[in-house]
């Protein structure tokens, strides 16, 4: 392996991924089981809390583009040793996300039934889901600073806290559903808004333990050293034009996400089923690699920060042989288990085999998959390159995968698997772009 991984620090590979992969997966388990607690309520209550949870899902996703700029400024500034400037770094990270959360959570809060209203028109989804929303929108509040901290901690060496807030966030969220879903030892049993009470005291305790804990080490980068400092304006125009790109890059892929949920529903009620029991699985293997993608960006970005371009371009692709590595391991484990997993669920035959058989095609794309986290989300933002990386989203969800899906699901009537290799497309021309950008060097650049 060594010989294979020529630039990278074992250690300080597995002290950045580890942490933010191990974050992952728990969440996407416990997420699971809040899932399965909903599941308890009523087809109507699972759909309002879906549709519920949609716009926060969307605005995380908006929110990680200033985030990965945040990632970039920090992680060089940490490897040129300039560590006074990770204040301004917050600073800005946090007035870039209030900026984004206060339209979503006006909409959420004063007008939930519009915002349902894009998603549904049956009445009693909305009605279900109004409580809800609204109950949610407080939860946008404490996760401009979570995401603000979370960013920069890692950034500077300090990936466990996130993992370790985030662990306790998802275990209070759990047990608090638990308690005021169904009313369990004499708490009043409020269903799906008892799920959204719990889920606003859990970000809330998360958000508290990260800015005391910076605040107690006094890292330079802390909440209340971010309110004080003084941002010059090259740097303020420097870092949001870094960060527009991703925030649109993010926002769309969001938005290519739920159109793709739209043609797989179209097709028919079995069809979206069994794409359904996949995602589970590809949550957790694909949120296990998002601690390599991170590592990526952070390590590559002190490299290049600290000017050690040579070096950076050598872990490019240490990194991306990392990743053919793991995701066919990865990928071998999906395909022998595919069958043995569709079989927990209480569904027909004919949506168990459809599910596994779009498992093994997924388990065939997944190295594809994550090399472009790896690739585009770490290697080239590294350097600043968010636009170029804006541009091969864009292209690949909504110049490629998109058409491709609707050609194949309403003009030519296409089998489901077909039309998810279809989509698939996408990702294996937005990786071969992305590599030869790699080899090219262009996106070697010195920000700070």
């Amino acid at each position: 392996m060594r010989r294979i991984l020529k630039e990278l620090d074992t250690k300080q590979l597995l002290s950045i991924a580890l942490p933010i992969s191990v974050q992952s997966l728990i969440q996407s388990f416990l997420g699971m089981i809040d899932q399965v607690m909903i599941g308890q309520l009523g087809e109507n209550v699972v759909a309002a809390v879906s549709l519920g949870g949609r716009p926060g899902f969307i605005l995380i996703y908006t929110l990680s583009g200033i985030t990965a700029a945040a990632s970039i400024f920090a992680s060089q500034y940490e490897g040129a040793g300039d560590k006074s400037r990770h204040a301004q770094v917050m600073r800005s990270t946090i007035f870039g996300c209030s900026f984004l959360v206060l339209p979503f959570f006006l909409a959420a809060f004063f007008a939930p039934e519009i915002l349902l209203n894009i998603f549904t028109n049956d009445a009693a989804v909305i009605s279900a889901g109004i409580g809800y929303l609204r109950i949610c929108s407080l939860s946008y509040i404490p996760l401009i600073f979570i995401m603000a901290c979370s960013a920069v901690l890692r950034s500077t060496g300090n990936a466990n806290l996130p993992m370790i807030t985030g662990i306790i966030a998802v275990i209070v969220n759990t047990g608090l559903n638990a308690l005021l879903i169904f009313g369990l030892f004499g708490c009043p049993a409020m269903g799906a808004e008892g799920a959204a009470i719990a889920t606003v005291i859990s970000y809330m305790i998360e958000a508290i333990i990260l800015i005391v804990y910076m605040q107690k080490v006094a890292h330079c980068g802390n909440v209340l050293q971010a309110m004080k400092v003084r941002c010059s304006k090259d740097f303020i125009w420097t870092f949001f034009i870094t960060a527009l790109p991703a925030i649109g890059n993010e926002l769309l892929w969001a938005l290519g996400d739920s159109g793709y949920t739209m043609i797989y529903g179209r097709i028919g009620t079995e069809q979206l089923a069994a794409m359904a029991l996949t995602f589970p699985v590809q949550g957790l293997t694909v949120g296990f690699f998002t601690g390599l993608s991170a590592a990526a960006g952070i390590i590559i970005g002190n490299l290049l920060g600290a000017g050690k371009d040579k070096q950076a371009y050598i872990a490019s692709w240490d990194f991306f042989k990392l990743c053919i590595i793991g995701c066919v391991a990865m990928g071998l484990v999906i395909i022998a288990a595919a069958g043995l997993y569709t079989g927990f669920y209480n569904v027909n035959m004919q949506v168990r085999l459809l599910a596994k058989h779009l498992l093994i095609i997924f388990a065939f794309f997944l190295w594809i998959k994550v090399s472009n986290m790896v690739i585009l989300g770490g290697v080239i933002r590294s350097g600043g390159q968010t636009k170029y990386t804006l541009f091969l989203d864009v292209l690949g969800t909504w110049g490629i995968g998109i058409p491709l899906g609707i050609l194949g699901a309403f003009v030519f009537k296409l089998d489901i698997k077909i039309v998810y290799v279809l989509v698939s497309i996408e990702e294996i021309v937005r990786l071969l772009l992305g590599l030869i950008r790699v080899k090219s060097k262009k996106w070697m650049k010195k920000l700070v």
